[in-house]
């Protein structure tokens, strides 16, 4: 251990100024008191340098050099340990105290930059501290000089909720994972029953529901749906089927006009027929000098008025024969234009079948989760004990270790707050995180 020369000289003028008065024998005294001195004083300087705070990334530190007032300012050490000095560039300060910065800067700028600079560094803005785990508000807050444990819990707004409330907090929360649970079971119940409705009128059968089944207490809903099912279905075969059956009976109405029509066209062929008779007679006598040239011209004129109705009446069985073409396409069209909706509808039910079979597992492991969390908050029962935990940098390597809430915090201090489980059987109750 060095002695400062003050000390020394001290002990040597005490040493001589009783050394004429004192025998030999007793002249090992002011020594011991000198030595006892040199300790008292050696002692609390070497504590202090042991426990000095040494720097880290985050924290913010000023830099004065006297005299230099560009030279000076605050800075930030960075990820790297390192700060930046105007002239000198990055410094290393890693490990290193404030008193240690000062005698590196100055070094580093006396050294082809100053001349005996005078450097003054002190510590603006330690990094922050973290509060995380079972408190109301987690986060990131500043560090005070001489905050405890307690009080970082109280920066981050006191610990989460009283145990009471998380229980009913849990509570609430398995009411609405179940609540979800049987909502998805029931649309799931009524898409299946849709699903077997819309497969019978696809082909043409009777629904069968027998392989419909419920869940927990929903007999009398799944009743319910067969029912409402079924009479869905009875309904929308009997609207087609009337519709078709309106069309259909417009088919007879055109069979009976075209009868109509096709006697009058025969009627008018036979007429046509004496006509030209009449005609072949009147040539005949015209030539011999027997008829008159007007009765020819009225023959004429009644064979041509007989041919339009012929014509006429052909139209008439040309838009009839239209008619039950158009009547047959619209019947055609009744039918596909149901199987379509029914495809469409089945199509869109099974694919709300396939996202409900992919959500439902989940859904009822969130439920069972929520039970489970509801029957340990309930078993536990009293106020909730805490785990508290810090990580901290110490020598420049990260360690977590349990801490007590009247302990002081450190800048960069990670304060961790956890919430311990129930001991199972034979082991000590531990916090659910380092389980």
């Amino acid at each position: 251990m060095s002695v400062s020369p003050k000390i020394e000289l001290a002990a040597k003028s005490q040493s001589s100024a009783q050394a004429p008065r004192i025998g030999a024998g007793t002249l090992r005294l002011p020594w011991l008191a000198a030595l006892c001195t040199i300790a008292l004083q050696v002692s609390p300087a070497g504590a202090a340098e042991a426990t000095a705070y040494r720097v880290a990334p985050g924290d913010r530190i000023g830099i004065t050099v006297f005299g230099q007032a560009d030279m000076s300012g605050e800075t930030m050490i960075d990820a790297t340990y390192n700060i930046a000095v105007p002239l000198v560039g990055a410094v290393s300060v890693r490990g290193l105290t404030l008193k240690e910065i000062e005698q590196r800067v100055a070094k580093s700028l006396a050294d082809g930059y100053l001349q005996q600079p005078v450097v003054s560094v002190r510590l603006t803005e330690p990094r922050p501290i973290y509060v995380v785990g079972d408190v109301r508000t987690a986060g990131v807050y500043p560090y005070r000089h001489g905050v405890s444990v307690l009080g970082a819990v109280a920066l981050a707004g006191g610990f989460a909720v009283s145990e009471e409330q998380a229980r009913a907090a849990l509570r609430n929360d398995f009411i609405q994972a179940d609540e979800r649970v049987r909502a998805l079971e029931t649309t799931r119940l009524t898409l299946t029953a849709r699903r077997i409705r819309l497969e019978a009128q696809r082909d043409g059968r009777t629904p069968d529901f027998n392989s419909l089944e419920g869940g927990r207490g929903s007999d009398e809903f799944v009743m319910q749906l067969k029912t409402s099912e079924a009479q869905l279905h009875a309904f929308q075969n009997l609207a087609l089927q009337q519709q078709i059956e309106m069309l259909q009976q417009q088919e007879p109405k055109l069979l009976e006009n075209r009868r109509f029509v096709q006697e009058q066209l025969n009627a008018e062929k036979r007429q046509l027929e004496l006509i030209q008779q009449h005609l072949v007679d009147y040539n005949a006598l015209l030539s011999s000098g027997l008829a008159r040239r007007y009765t020819g011209i009225e023959l004429q004129r009644e064979e041509a008025r007989n041919r339009g109705n012929i014509a006429r009446f052909n139209a008439e069985m040309s838009n009839i024969g239209l008619a039950q073409g158009e009547l047959g396409l619209r019947i055609r069209e009744a039918r596909e234009a149901f199987q379509r909706r029914v495809w469409t509808e089945m199509q869109d039910s099974m694919q709300r079948l396939a996202e409900l079979d992919a959500s439902l597992p989940a859904a009822r492991l969130t439920r069972e989760l929520r039970l489970r969390q509801v029957g340990f908050a309930e078993e536990a029962g009293g106020p909730p004990r805490r785990s508290l935990f810090v990580t901290r940098q110490i020598d420049q390597r990260s360690e977590t270790f349990p801490i007590v809430e009247g302990a002081l915090l450190e800048p960069g201090d990670i304060l961790r707050v956890e919430r311990q489980r129930e001991a199972e059987a034979g082991l000590p109750p531990t916090a659910a995180a380092m389980r």
